[in-house]
């Protein structure tokens, strides 16, 4: 059972419906592909004739090499099945067979190797005279096409997915190869693992002019956010060369192994987690005194409610604490709590400091987390940037505007860079007495009654 599971089944044992709160996490997505070129459209590797428009076999001493002319292979078959196969066989009722399937978190591969040196661009020993050029390009689309065409993916949700909800999209690439070169002959290749609107995965180029051999290998991967629903397109295209003069001439360009790949995984929903408050103190005194105080203290035993995450050093966390009239949600106090401020983040507590807290600036002076145990904050203004009474702008709450039959959020935020998680703790305060202070200038909110919230807006 996930950890938002087993949060929701405790709460539901305390007695309190909240079953809805906690949202299972998100696993679940289907990546199709569409071909844009027409049913015959194929990942294509071919070996053109040299310029006169020859066959390879009129230049080359071993005519069994002018086979090579007619080499084409075809997209990856199903998943798990990685046989030789004539791509001729397949149209494009099979392009979609690797892609269209749930995810989940795994990973799709759109183009791999099919046979050893499954890519390769000769120049054989050649007669006495003549020249030779050879040819080898990979791309997705019509195979009369002059340049690659892009396959189009899809990132759909499944099951009970959302369209909309973004997903992190990572697509990885990898190859190796060499270029080698024998007498008087050149060598070359170059490869390309793109999309328009994300970047390079990886693109790279090798030649060999003189006698030698040059390995090839490339990796690189890209990731970027995707909502449910979308599409991106995305390029594999990899082009060899080879050429020669003359007896004793040869020259061979392979990519030996090539690996793209398409993973997708939906970010965690952030966690809600009602908790029980035990005291909410506002005052201001700005009037009289140029200043005011808030004090929010959460005590709650409950496994799981009062959490920040895994511990770190540095602590790797950024939060934010708000408070609003539930009647009036734009009567609220926003606060930061930077990455800066954080001092510690261990498996008992973490702790939060700001030195320069005061009216008009950032107002956290402290912050204390004791997970399953207790939540405290202490603040010396009522919002960031807030330094007067009133509703000055929407960082700051006007504590005159509450009256004792008003209900006041509070919405706890922590963000956790050690193990990307995000924790979401709500507190309802209630029945509050109300006095006027500061020689009746300025007026405290003092609460210490709260029930778990139904809801966490």
């Amino acid at each position: 059972m996930s950890k938002g599971a087993i949060r929701c089944a405790q709460r539901a044992v305390a007695g309190v419906a909240l079953a809805a709160l906690c949202a299972a996490s998100a696993d679940a997505i289907t990546i199709t592909y569409v071909n844009a070129g027409p049913l015959d459209s194929r990942v294509y590797v071919g070996f053109a004739n040299d310029a006169s428009g020859n066959l390879t076999s009129d230049f080359v001493a071993n005519g069994s090499a002018a086979s090579r002319n007619d080499t084409v292979y075809g997209p990856l078959p199903p998943i798990g099945d990685l046989p030789n196969f004539d791509a001729k066989a397949y149209a494009s009722a099979e392009l979609g067979t690797n892609l269209n399937a749930p995810l989940g978190t795994g990973v799709r591969s759109v183009f791999a190797p099919l046979t050893p040196s499954f890519l390769q661009a000769h120049g054989e020993t050649l007669m006495a005279s003549g020249s030779y050029s050879s040819h080898a390009y990979s791309f997705s689309g019509d195979t009369t096409a002059t340049l690659p065409t892009r396959w189009i993916v899809h990132v759909d949700p499944s099951g009970a997915e959302t369209a909309g909800t973004p997903a992190d999209v990572t697509i990885t690439g990898s190859l190796t190869g060499a270029v080698t070169v024998a007498g008087a002959a050149t060598a070359a290749a170059t490869w390309d693992v793109s999309t328009t609107g994300f970047g390079t995965v990886m693109s790279g180029a090798a030649s060999q002019a003189t006698p030698g051999s040059t390995p090839l290998s490339d990796s690189g991967s890209l990731t970027f956010t995707l909502p449910l629903g979308s599409t991106f397109d995305l390029l594999v295209s990899y082009d060899l060369t080879t050429a020669g003069g003359g007896a004793g001439a040869n020259s061979t360009s392979e990519i030996g192994a090539s690996l793209v790949q398409i993973s997708a995984a939906l970010s965690p929903p952030a966690m809600f987690a009602p908790i029980s408050g035990f005291k909410l103190l506002m005052q201001d005194k700005y009037a009289a005194h140029g200043k005011a105080k808030m004090v929010l203290v959460a005590k709650d035993a409950t496994a799981g409610s009062i959490d920040k995450g895994a511990a770190a050093d540095p602590p790797g966390l950024v939060g934010s604490v708000e408070l609003y009239q539930l009647s009036n949600p734009a009567n609220r106090a926003r606060y930061a709590l930077a990455a800066p401020g954080w001092s510690a983040n261990t498996a008992a507590a973490a702790k939060f400091k700001n030195s320069g807290a005061a009216a008009g600036a950032a107002g956290v002076l402290k912050a204390l987390i004791k997970p399953d145990r207790s939540l405290t904050v202490v603040a010396k203004n009522l919002g960031d940037g807030d330094a007067a009474s009133g509703d000055q702008n929407a960082d700051d709450l006007d504590v005159t505007a509450l009256t004792t039959s008003d209900v006041v959020m509070a919405v706890i935020t922590i963000d956790n860079a050690a193990d990307s998680s995000t924790h979401r703790l709500c507190a309802r305060f209630e029945s509050p007495t109300i006095k006027p202070i500061a020689g009746g200038t300025g007026v405290q909110y003092l609460s210490k009654t709260s029930t778990l919230p139904a809801s966490c807006p």
